[in-house]
């Protein structure tokens, strides 16, 4: 039975870190640095955060159109183990920093563009919710039928290690690993009590379904 990795993302406080970095089934810690983002991290602050317990998980820095020099002085201070790109960074921008890297593809009113640049590479993509322009941070779900139903998306998806993110709580993770089966899941806002905060009953009990869920798939097929 393959897991699915988990990613908790918008890491805004030292208790959160500390609680999510110790759960087994959490394999990546997201902290978000880019200003859009309520959830932005100032370099300081995640060192604080960092330095509070020793990491146990994958951390993920996620940034979207922001300079080169930005990000190599935050590399530089935190050390990330993989870089999220957010935005509409280019394969070459993508590849300067020698990091394992994720691209992010929006997806609104039930469409993708995969920029083909990226599909002969070995780049993991995570697919969000875009709303109105605002890419990422929506708490919406995007039509998870595209995935199977689109033709022209399934296929390249079988090619990539691909997460999906946008409106994942408790209520519907059980769906989408039943019917979908991705490689990993990126939650934020459907598990917090207010933005940056997350809650720890929440976070326990979406873990908990996501096992029971996979369980549940294999026995299914």
């Amino acid at each position: 039975m393959t897991k699915t990795k988990i990613k908790f993302c918008g890491i805004t406080k030292v208790d959160d870190y500390i609680f999510i970095n110790n759960q087994d089934d959490v394999n990546y810690i997201g902290m978000i640095f880019t200003e859009k983002s309520p959830r932005c991290l100032a370099i300081d602050d995640a060192k604080n955060i960092l330095q509070s317990a020793h990491r146990n998980k994958s951390i993920v820095g996620v940034f979207m159109n922001q300079s080169e020099d930005y990000i190599e002085r935050v590399i530089k201070a935190i050390d990330l183990d993989i870089l999220q790109f957010h935005g509409d960074e280019s394969i070459g921008f993508c590849k300067k920093f020698s990091k394992p890297y994720i691209k992010t593809f929006h997806i609104e009113h039930d469409t993708v563009n995969i920029n083909s640049d990226f599909i002969d590479t070995d780049a993991q993509f995570l697919l969000d919710t875009s709303v109105a322009g605002k890419e990422g941070g929506t708490g919406q779900k995007f039509n998870w039928d595209i995935l199977s139903n689109d033709t022209s998306i399934s296929g390249i998806l079988e090619k990539h290690s691909f997460f999906i993110a946008g409106g994942l709580d408790n209520n519907n993770v059980r769906d989408l690993i039943l019917h979908h089966k991705p490689y990993g899941i990126d939650v934020s806002s459907g598990l917090e009590t207010s933005i940056g905060k997350k809650d720890h009953l929440l976070m326990k009990k979406f873990l908990e379904n996501v096992r029971i869920s996979e369980k549940e798939y294999y026995e299914k097929n």
